[in-house]
């Protein structure tokens, strides 16, 4: 049965984002911003603020706001969210987690309380100061997104948009919400459940700055500069391979192939097959189209 997929934005969806970003210290090193966002980022909390902050990411990692977000009837502002959900008594809350099939902790409440309470403190401290052309650009790739969808393209849309991920239909599967978002670029995540998939997917929506090459442009060559990125390439032309099989060819740590499979990721150069269950690669060609022209389009400046 074929999956419906719809692309949905709202600010609260990019404020959790940014500080699921700023938190996950394992993907740092993977996203674009880096550490100096995360070091400029600091600087504005204080230490005992910023502990409370991972202390509730370690209670909550379990517990995705996206289908709380997707099911909010209001205003989807950060304080527009936050009064709605605040105000859900524990039977709503528990309503919505199991229309989702969600896991659903004993302690559901209470999570939801220190959820609130630290969104509420990264909005105060960094989200509502962020540049008002990230969340108008995000809203722009929504619409723009949104208006391509047909009813018979929806696979192709969301391999579009997530630049090369390929989601394939289920019995269960019935519908995928599309979110773009700026703050983890290059990472597209996903809060998979029986029936939804809800997937976070990478845009750059700001320029680059004068004279510096784009973002992609930027993505595509440095995965191309690298022996094992190439080597990976080369085995996984004309066929499938898992996240296994990649280690036991390449002969290198489970940690080093992750690292290297995000950038062919990031730039597009391989297709992740999912059927919600098992995920394999392969190569995706595509992605070199007009590389030569795109290269001199840029040096001609």
């Amino acid at each position: 049965m074929d999956y419906k997929v719809t692309v949905d934005f709202a600010p609260v969806y990019e404020c959790i984002t940014s500080l699921n970003a700023f938190l996950g210290k394992q993907n740092h090193n993977a996203m674009d911003a880096g550490t100096s966002w995360i070091r400029e980022v600091q600087s504005r909390f204080a230490p005992v603020l910023l502990q409370r902050m991972k202390e509730v990411m370690k209670l909550t990692d379990d517990f995705s706001l996206s289908p709380y977000i997707w099911s909010c009837p209001g205003e989807r502002s950060v304080d527009g969210f936050l009064d709605w959900f605040e105000a859900l008594s524990p039977g709503e809350l528990y309503e919505i987690a199991g229309r989702f099939g969600q896991s659903v902790p004993a302690n559901l409440a209470e999570l939801r309380s220190s959820a609130a309470e630290i969104i509420r403190a990264w909005n105060t401290g960094y989200f509502s100061q962020i540049d008002p052309a990230i969340l108008e650009g995000l809203q722009q790739e929504a619409d723009t997104r949104a208006a391509l969808l047909s009813g018979t393209n929806d696979m192709e849309i969301y391999e579009a948009a997530t630049e090369g991920m390929r989601l394939y239909p289920s019995d269960l599967l019935k519908q995928v919400i599309l979110t773009p978002q700026y703050h983890a670029r290059p990472l597209v995540t996903s809060a998979l459940y029986d029936e939804y998939v809800f997937t976070s997917y990478s845009c750059d929506v700001l320029p680059p700055e004068e004279g510096r090459p784009a973002a992609g442009l930027l993505r595509l060559t440095r995965a191309l500069s690298d022996e094992t990125r190439l080597f990976i390439l080369r085995l996984l032309t004309g066929r499938q391979l898992n996240f296994t099989e990649i280690v036991k060819v390449v002969g290198l740590s489970k940690s080093t192939i992750h690292y290297h499979l995000i950038a062919l990721r990031a730039a597009g150069l391989v297709i992740v097959h999912s059927n919600g269950k098992s995920t394999s690669y392969s190569l995706r060609l595509e992605a070199l189209n007009g590389l030569p022209g795109r290269i001199g389009e840029y040096l001609k400046g």
